[in-house]
């Protein structure tokens, strides 16, 4: 008797196992989606056609009083959240704590970045540019779209000592 509980409970498991796999591959599969389904009445929010930001990034963070700092990698994540427009950076500038410039990503360039788009640039965990360590970012667009959502994710993914920091861009200046 109980090997035969034993036996069904070891199929079951395989069978749910195929199973969740199947959704999985499912949900990495990408579709695609009509954005005219979507409500057209509606406004967007906060809408506008370029932005200045400020955006922090702690790239060291002193954990014993003036003593040792820990170390931590960061990415930078610009979304477009506009569904139907465009936006082009035109600025990823990066600053350490002493408000010199360490990276200039664009190099003069500018990136497209379409609509629910989303673009990374990475400061690696070697990285010593402080606790406040920041970018400027400048994004424009040909039209009003809604604003885009930047934000920096901050992290250190030691054993036992993982620490992680959200941070948002905040506007210092907009186009109008």
């Amino acid at each position: 008797m109980k090997r035969i509980i034993a036996l069904l409970i070891l199929i079951i498991s395989i069978v749910s196992c195929r199973n969740e796999s199947k959704k999985s591959n499912t949900l990495n599969s990408p579709k695609e989606f009509d954005f005219g389904s979507l409500r057209s009445d509606m406004i967007p929010v906060k809408s506008s056609s370029g932005q200045l930001l400020y955006l922090p990034v702690y790239s060291n963070v002193p954990y014993q009083i003036d003593t040792t700092m820990f170390d931590m990698s960061a990415f930078v994540a610009i979304h477009n959240t506009n569904l139907l427009l465009p936006i082009y950076l035109t600025q990823v500038l990066y600053f350490n704590q002493d408000g010199k410039l360490v990276d200039d990503f664009l190099k003069g360039s500018r990136i497209k970045i379409n609509p629910l788009v989303t673009r990374n640039f990475y400061i690696p965990y070697e990285d010593k540019s402080g606790t406040g360590a920041n970018f400027i970012i400048e994004w424009i667009a040909d039209s009003l779209v809604s604003e885009p959502l930047i934000e920096s994710v901050t992290i250190n993914l030691k054993p036992n000592s993982t620490v992680a920091v959200l941070s948002q861009g905040k506007v210092i200046r907009e186009k109008h």
